[in-house]
């Protein structure tokens, strides 16, 4: 039987408003599916301080998860941008073996990261025309700041649980780094990011 799903999300840098306009646009269509969710907001944090931030803000996520997994839930972690490498962070915490799904969506995250054991299945948006993580893999990096390109290539590593749909190939297409939320296409990518999210599982 299908554990209850937990759907946390969680926004990228530089967001003043949690995530509302970003992530947050992704709840109504949860709703409709009668999933229940969280949203990680982790306050407004600047290019320069995502090297400071982030690793803290994964250990709230890696808390976060591992709760949900006590309470016999299924949590399924959705993040934008900066949002995937803090969830690809805090994956790598967590003790546990392919327990958690996650959906990554134009994420600033190195193309070939490797992914944490406690990953169960991991799905990939990206659009080639993404020129943030493009320009992304030219900042220094970190431990903190694992950023890459992974938004506009998607996954080039050979993990098996990691699925890549490129948006920018589907109809209506998707080209710019956080244009899925936007008023045109999020009637589209909504239900299906949403339902993707949900029933991937199974």
């Amino acid at each position: 039987m299908l554990k209850p799903a937990l759907v946390i999300l969680v926004h990228g840098f530089n967001v003043w408003d949690g995530g509302r306009a970003t992530v947050g646009k992704l709840r109504p269509f949860l709703s409709q599916l009668g999933v229940p969710y969280i949203v990680l907001n982790y306050g407004h944090v600047g290019l320069i301080r995502t090297r400071l931030k982030n690793r803290a803000i994964a250990k709230r996520l890696a808390a976060s998860l591992r709760t949900a997994l006590a309470a016999g839930q299924r949590p399924i972690v959705v993040g934008h941008s900066n949002g995937c490498a803090i969830i690809h962070l805090a994956l790598a915490q967590l003790a546990c073996r392919e327990q958690v799904e996650a959906t990554y969506i134009n994420p600033a995250l190195c193309k070939d990261a490797a992914m944490a054991p406690s990953l169960k299945r991991l799905v990939v948006w990206h659009s080639p025309s993404d020129k943030p993580v493009r320009w992304s893999k030219w900042l220094p990096t970190s431990d903190a700041r694992p950023w890459g390109e992974m938004g506009a290539t998607g996954y080039t590593g050979n993990d098996s649980r990691v699925v890549n749909c490129n948006k920018e190939s589907m109809e209506p297409p998707s080209a710019s780094h956080s244009d899925v939320f936007s008023v045109e296409l999020l009637p589209f990518y909504g239900p299906l990011v949403a339902g993707d999210v949900v029933g991937g599982g199974r």
